[in-house]
């Protein structure tokens, strides 16, 4: 069994890229090279601003690279749950824009060419237990009656007609949502932006920021050093130390996968019939999908803190996939892998620029697939001054998590109080 992703071992080519030595100037330094950080280059290069991208390993090695591949509309909480947090209004914007950053994915995909068998077939959200259900079908009735968006209730007995699985008590649909080679879409973004002029640094940490002036600011690595105008952190749960504000509002939490050997395409058309992402409604879900070379990946909730743990962990995420989907109980394993996840404390994504000009995004909650390229898009119209401010994700006045230094324990608690909730719910 291999330790490394299925997409690293299924990823297009990968130019090497060089290593920040010396002094470089340019108008924006960005820290991150996953989804959001190349978007923010991405659309700067458009618009002719000069950007530097400073990435600590390489393009895509981070959860833009180790993720699901699934592209979701919504967010981690129901629209109704939003709705009622912050109001009609916001949570109508909140939800477009989650339409809207499937649909940029989409056309940078198209307008770049870029090779990551991206397929919008929907998403199917799977009832673990009959009340999930019930709650499903309210959510539907809220998103037609709010905001006119058409979506489907598949009742358990009709739920063969999407999984070949008994073990869910119906699933809700929609078409919106789309499934891609996550790592794949990165470098095809990583290389639009050096088309466009940017310059992308890899195994070039960031390990220090330093704001001389209002226009100018100077990032630090191991073996050189960005001057720059502007600034963005976007490294999502992989903090560095870098900025403390932004690093005491994110908690990381870790997300395990394991993907099968190619399975015969019919037997893999008839797990998942329409080809969805899916997953379902457990508090530690389960997230599943096909690949293009007919693999099933499945997902789920973990916390490796030793070799020991994450062979238990992940023996009982096969055993999760086995009892979904009987029909792999024979399928050979090969390819087992974690990234992590970052949670705000809204369980929202955030973006803002703090009071020392640094811009940020970050925070998807398992969500970024879709939303980081938009975010990006967002960070970079505000770094132009031309962003909505407006924004109901914005965030520019950053609180920390509280007892944040004790959220690995923290985490490990609610992990079985979730689980507990799950068994009575």
């Amino acid at each position: 069994m291999n330790s490394m992703s299925v997409w690293e071992a299924t990823a297009n080519e990968r130019p090497k890229r060089p290593v920040l030595q010396g002094e470089k100037t340019c108008d924006v330094v960005i820290v991150g090279g996953g989804f959001t950080g190349l978007s923010v280059a991405y659309h700067l290069q458009q618009r002719n601003v000069e950007t530097v991208v400073l990435e600590k390993g390489v393009v895509g090695g981070g959860a833009s690279g180790r993720n699901g591949g699934e592209v979701l509309i919504g967010y981690v909480e129901s629209m109704r749950s939003l709705a009622k947090k912050y109001g009609r209004d916001a949570a109508r914007q909140m939800f477009q824009m989650s339409l809207d950053s499937i649909g940029l994915i989409e056309r940078i995909i198209q307008e770049e060419d870029i090779a990551c068998d991206f397929q919008r077939n929907g998403n199917l959200l799977a009832a673990y237990k009959p009340s999930h259900l019930d709650d499903l079908k309210r959510e539907q009735q809220f998103l037609y009656e709010a905001y006119q968006f058409e979506s489907k209730i598949v009742e358990k007995e009709d739920l063969h007609t999407e999984l070949d699985s008994s073990f869910y008590h119906g699933a809700f649909v929609d078409e919106r949502s789309a499934i891609f080679h996550p790592l794949n879409y990165c470098l095809g973004l990583a290389k639009a932006v050096e088309r466009r002029g940017g310059t992308i640094y890899e195994h070039s940490q960031a390990t220090k920021i330093e704001r001389v002036s209002p226009d100018k600011v100077i990032v630090e690595t191991h073996n050189g050093r960005v001057v720059a105008k502007q600034v963005g952190l976007f490294v999502n749960a992989y903090t560095t130390g870098l900025h403390d504000v932004i690093d005491r509002a994110i908690v990381p939490v870790e997300s395990i996968v394991l993907a099968t050997e190619p399975l015969p395409p019919a037997l893999c058309q008839q797990l998942i019939k329409h080809n969805r992402a899916a997953s379902d409604t457990k508090r530690l879900l389960y997230y599943f999908r096909r690949t293009a070379d007919n693999r099933m990946v499945f997902g789920g909730s973990g916390r490796t803190a030793s070799k020991r743990d994450a062979r238990s962990l992940f023996d009982k995420l096969r055993e999760g996939m086995v009892t979904v989907f009987p029909a792999l109980k024979d399928a050979k394993v090969e390819y087992k892998w974690s990234g992590k996840v970052g949670f705000t404390f809204e369980r929202i994504p955030y973006i803002g620029q703090l009071e020392d000009g640094t811009h940020f995004a970050f925070g998807y909650a398992g969500h970024g697939a879709a939303m980081s390229t938009l975010l990006g898009k967002l960070v970079a119209l505000n770094m132009l001054n031309e962003g909505d401010r407006h924004n109901p994700l914005d965030r520019s006045r950053l609180k920390p998590i509280p007892f944040h230094s004790q959220h690995a324990r923290a985490v490990g608690i609610m992990k079985y109080y979730f689980k507990f909730l799950d068994y009575i719910s």
